[in-house]
C-alpha cells in the first residue's frame, strides 16, 4: 500500500515536494508502519528503484539469445507494461538515479554480449565499452522518448527504429550483425 501510495504520489508532483505524512494519509496507514518498512521517502524511493531493475535484469536475462547483444524488444514490452511506474518516476522527477543504474547495467549487459560474440582475434576501432556504453543509451534515450510521448507506437515498432538506428554502427565498429 506505502509503494503504490508513494507511486501515485509521484504521478501529481514532483519527489522532492511529496512528505512521507502524505505517503501514509494515502495509504491509510499509520507512521510507525512506514517506519516499519522504510527508513525515509529516499528508502521507499530506492526500494521502488530496485525492484525496477531487478525487473529489467529478469527480462535481460530471458531475451538475449544468438546475435542478440540487447533484448530491446522484451525491455520495451516491459516498460509498455509497467509504464504508470515509469511515468511516475519522470513526473515525480526522480527518474535520474534510476536511468544511471540502467545505463550502467545495460551497458555491462552489452559489452558482456558483445565480448562473447566476437571472434578472440577481433579488434575493434572503437573500444567494446564504448559501444556498450553507446548501445545502451540510444535505447534509453528511446525509453524516456518514447514515455515523454505516451507511447503511441508500440513495442515492436520502437524495437524496429532502434535496431535500424543501432545496427549499422555496431556491425561497423564490431563485425557482428545484430
Amino acid at each position: 500500500m506505502l509503494s503504490e501510495s508513494f507511486m501515485s504520489l509521484m504521478q501529481e508532483k514532483r519527489y522532492d515536494a511529496i512528505t512521507v505524512q502524505e505517503i501514509i494519509d494515502r495509504a491509510d496507514v499509520g507512521r510507525s508502519t512506514f517506519y516499519a518498512h522504510y527508513l525515509d521517502k529516499e528508502d521507499l524511493l530506492q526500494s521502488e528503484m530496485a525492484r525496477v531493475i531487478g525487473s529489467l535484469d529478469a527480462h535481460m536475462d530471458r531475451g538475449t539469445s544468438s546475435n542478440l547483444i540487447i533484448p530491446s524488444l522484451e525491455l520495451l514490452r516491459h516498460l509498455k507494461e509497467y509504464h504508470t511506474l515509469y511515468r511516475a518516476l519522470v513526473r515525480g522527477r526522480a527518474v535520474e538515479p534510476l536511468t544511471k543504474v540502467m545505463q550502467t547495467n545495460l551497458s555491462r549487459h552489452v559489452e558482456a554480449r558483445l565480448a562473447h560474440l566476437l571472434p578472440p582475434d577481433r579488434a575493434t576501432e572503437v573500444p567494446v565499452p564504448v559501444v556498450a556504453h553507446y548501445v545502451a543509451g540510444a535505447l534509453l534515450g528511446l525509453f524516456q522518448w518514447w514515455v515523454d510521448r505516451e507511447m503511441p507506437e508500440s513495442p515492436e515498432q520502437i524495437d524496429e527504429y532502434f535496431l535500424q538506428l543501432v545496427r549499422p554502427s555496431v556491425l561497423a565498429n564490431t563485425g557482428i550483425n545484430i
